[in-house]
């Protein structure tokens, strides 16, 4: 019998050796390739959904793909939502008037009101009630019950446990989603290492927030957002969110079938009432004529008034529209001692609705001029709610506007387009006094900028196109500053060029006839506004399509220009 051969340890050893790296590396292969199956820890949840702890009667919030740091609160099973998160994200319509603890909101042809503490409201007059408060206060934090929130918005939610959560749809467009084909696990991270937030189940429908290689960024809809492989997904396809349970409002507005051709009116007395045939005679084509009527002269909205009925009636008479303005030009009143009260603004509606059924009006212009920052929410929910009244009696309701700049955007143009029927775009004081400097009072190429960001804003068809009837007359020094100036009519400008011997040039880039003196150690410079530079303006009229022109102010035009504007809004 023959004698085995040893094998020796050294070989023995190596073996094992190598037996031990093929363990390790199958090993960490298998390490490498299995998923995780830790859970997120709660902390982990608590700081994803902003949870403190401080306080049990919080409720997070996800809008629909996003965390936000921002709570509900939870009073007697009521939750309620704070006012500023509600104007943010869902409906910028509820306004709170801090004067007088009022809550409104204002559809096309209501004012629904609640004051604060009360299971009350009114739509417009007819009382309404709930079986919870509507409204609440804690300090300066003004808190409106969300179930009441849905009865008027565009929202619906769900509630979940574990964290306490209040998951938001409020975006209504198109999304991106998946249905999951098979059960897997929905991870904080991208990656099979990565923790654990829920299971998703088999036909759970997910919506796509950002695509990876092999991992789409998901929301679920119980409020969950992390990660979830492809490969447990079906095909990503488009969907079209429909809250059905809701009906938006529509705005109704007057639309003329002409295109609007407008005179403002100055007045300063009742006299003034007798100029209207001399004022129009050579008006060729005009069809609204504005008279300057209404002021507010008191912090309380009262208005003063010029108002005629026999205006009315021979205006009327010539075809003739009228559109009475009101404006807040007297030093005695103080827009934020006015607009911000809920009371003060009615006054002055029902002022103003009382005048155009009193004297038969066809509309009300409004030219507000010194609105402020501070007052802009105010000041559009005195539109909001003049626009009802005039809806609910076809008074037409038009709104004077600055050309938009970047310092006026707070004039909210946007929500202006929508509630009212007419925005007018005072294109003139382009230069307006020393401060700015001599310049054109409407170069064609500021009008036309102000026109089409208006435009961006406002539809088209609601935009009117105001245009000067003056001139101003610039003294410069031989630095270049100003001295003095001076408005003047077309015809006084005409004849100051003529009276000095001026030639007048043209030009084009500015879109006007310019004309300069020498008197008095001063150089008087002159950018005319007359039927060239009008007619330059008032084709923008059929290049932006839009509603019309508006002129200020009657009496200071030359007699040829109204044959100029007829040809582009007969």
């Amino acid at each position: 019998m023959k004698k085995q051969k040893r094998i020796p340890p050294v070989l023995i050893a190596v073996g094992i050796g190598i037996i031990m790296v093929i363990v390790f590396i199958i090993g960490t292969i298998i390490e490498k390739y299995t998923p995780s199956d830790k859970k997120v820890s709660e902390d982990k949840i608590n700081d994803m959904y902003y949870v403190t702890g401080d306080n049990k009667d919080e409720i997070s919030i996800v809008l629909q793909d996003e965390i936000v740091e921002d709570k509900a609160v939870k009073d007697n099973d009521t939750v309620y939502l704070n006012i500023n998160f509600i104007k943010k994200y869902f409906d910028d319509r509820y306004y709170w008037d801090n004067t007088e603890n009022v809550l409104l909101y204002t559809t096309p042809n209501d004012v629904i009101r609640s004051d604060v503490g009360t299971q009350e409201y009114y739509v417009t007059k007819a009382k309404n009630n709930v079986d919870y408060v509507i409204v609440k206060t804690d300090g300066t934090n003004v808190y409106v019950a969300l179930d009441f929130v849905v009865l008027f918005s565009n929202v619906q939610y769900k509630y979940y446990d574990n964290p306490s959560r209040l998951v938001f749809r409020y975006k209504w467009n198109e999304v991106q989603q998946v249905i999951v084909r098979e059960s897997t696990e929905l991870r904080i991270y991208a990656g099979i290492k990565q923790d654990i937030l829920k299971k998703v189940k088999k036909k759970e429908v997910l919506t796509v927030i950002d695509e990876g290689k092999n991992w789409y960024k998901v929301a679920t809809e119980d409020g969950y957002i992390g990660y979830v492989r492809k490969k447990y997904t079906g095909t990503k396809k488009t969907v079209t969110l429909v809250n059905e349970a809701y009906k938006e409002p529509v705005y109704t507005n007057i639309h003329k079938d002409f295109t609007i051709s407008m005179g403002w009116h100055m007045m300063v007395s009742q006299a003034d009432n007798n100029n209207i045939v001399d004022l129009t005679t050579n008006a060729k084509g005009m069809n609204v004529i504005s008279p300057t009527w209404f002021r507010i002269v008191d912090n309380n909205g009262t208005l003063s008034s010029l108002a005629d009925g026999n205006y009315v009636t021979r205006a009327h008479q010539l075809g003739l529209e009228v559109w009475a303005m009101v404006d807040d030009q007297s030093s005695d009143s103080r827009n934020d001692q006015v607009f911000t009260s809920t009371s003060k603004r009615e006054n002055i509606i029902n002022q103003l609705i009382s005048a155009a059924i009193q004297y038969n009006l066809d509309g009300i212009n409004i030219d507000f001029e010194y609105i402020t920052e501070d007052i802009a929410e105010d000041y559009i929910q005195f539109l909001r709610e003049l626009s009802v009244k005039c809806r609910n009696n076809g008074v037409v309701l038009s709104v004077d506007d600055k050309v938009p700049i970047a310092s006026n955007e707070y004039y909210n143009r946007t929500e202006q387009g929508k509630i009212v029927d007419y925005v007018i775009v005072m294109a003139y004081d382009e230069h307006w006094g020393v401060e700015s400097g001599a310049g054109s009072t409407a170069s064609i190429s500021w009008v036309t900028d102000g026109i089409a960001n208006t435009v961006k804003q406002v539809p088209a068809e609601k935009v009117v196109l105001g245009i000067p009837f003056y001139t101003k007359i610039w003294g410069e020094r031989t630095d270049g500053s100003v001295e003095t100036f001076s408005t003047a009519t077309m015809d006084i400008a005409e004849s100051t060029v003529a009276a000095h011997g001026c030639e007048k040039i043209w030009l084009e880039d500015i879109g006007q006839n310019y004309s300069e003196y020498n008197e008095g150690g001063l150089t008087y410079r002159i950018w005319l506004e007359d039927a060239a530079s009008i007619e330059r303006k008032v084709k923008l009229i059929s290049q932006y399509g839009l509603a019309g022109v508006s002129a200020w102010r009657l009496g200071s035009e030359s007699a040829d220009i109204w044959n100029t504007i007829v040809k582009y809004t007969n």
